[in-house]
């Protein structure tokens, strides 16, 4: 077992330090993996600690990093006047946590596991192509009409209405303010307000260049969600994995009752109350043992009542 984590400082392509944490394995466990962790948006790492210490339990180093604005890596004076895009988050943020895992140590594979928006800011980054394995659980870009229905108007009229209007005054988004979610930077409520259909539109410039870079990734895919998360219903899952065409994607639901769980929702993924359902299996998925569960194609059967 781990004794604790580790702080780190990565320092990003453009020169911006993120505050990050990795979590080790004992000597005689460790697998030759890095796993790296990339968080959802308005997600601090520090939710995701738990989680890296279980993936080190089990011979991984672990490495999780606050995005620049979130967190321990917002600027002391706050987030206003800040530039940041949602998409630096995967082009300089993920790219440079990827990048320290590649200089960990010699000859050691490098897998991640994308939370939501964290999904797709490993494949936008430039080094992506170093990953061999990608988790990714709830992931999609928030576009408003892939929203589950039952609760889709809500969810536009706080992400798509009233996020934008508060970021457009205030220069931020004060989520933790609001108990939405932690405070993101203007341009990163923005973009998400206003996604488009096609991720490279929503980028804007150099979004068809980079989205030509997504389709090159030929990496192993297994793209996990919540039968109640109203986020990564099938529809956005798609989405996602069509910016993919060359990586070998399978997908997986889980309903809550395979679980044990009244629900999961969209966060409820890394919480402790699965370290003994969950968690086993995504170890096991990325140290390359495949899901009997998975599917190539169509919904997916359920992951986790075995």
């Amino acid at each position: 077992m781990t004794i604790g984590g580790e702080d780190l400082t990565i320092t990003c392509a453009d020169g911006f330090a993120l505050s990050a944490r990795v979590y080790r394995p004992e000597p005689s466990t460790d697998l030759g993996r890095t796993a790296i962790i990339t968080a959802a948006t308005g997600a601090k790492a520090s939710y995701y600690w738990r989680y890296a210490m279980f993936l080190a339990s089990h011979g991984f180093s672990a490495v999780v990093a606050d995005y620049r604005g979130v967190g321990r890596s917002a600027p002391d004076g706050g987030l206003r006047g800040m530039s940041t895009r949602w998409h630096e988050w995967g082009t300089l943020d993920a790219d440079a946590v990827i990048g320290w895992a590649l200089d960990d140590g010699p000859d050691r594979t490098v897998v991640a596991v994308g939370h939501s928006f964290g999904g797709l800011a490993v494949c936008l980054a430039p080094h992506a192509r170093a990953v061999s394995r990608l988790l990714m659980v709830g992931a999609q870009h928030a576009h408003w009409p892939d929203y589950a229905r039952r609760a889709r108007a809500q969810m536009v009229w706080r992400w798509h209405l009233v996020m934008p209007v508060i970021s457009t005054l205030l220069g931020f988004f004060p989520g933790r303010r609001l108990g939405w979610m932690e405070d993101v930077p203007r341009g990163v409520a923005l973009d998400w307000a206003r996604g488009r259909r096609n991720f490279a539109r929503t980028i804007g410039r150099d979004g068809d260049a980079i989205m030509a870079r997504l389709a090159q990734l030929d990496f192993d895919v297994l793209a996990v969600a919540a039968t109640d998360d109203p986020f990564a219903t099938s529809t956005a899952t798609d989405r996602l994995l069509d910016y993919l065409p060359h990586a070998r994607n399978q997908r997986c639901s889980i309903a809550p009752d395979t679980v044990g769980s009244a629900e999961i929702g969209h966060l409820g993924l890394f919480h402790e109350r699965f370290r003994d359902t969950l968690w086993p299996q995504s170890v096991a998925w990325l140290r390359g043992v495949e899901c009997e569960a998975a599917t190539r194609q169509g919904r997916g059967e359920k992951w986790g009542s075995g």
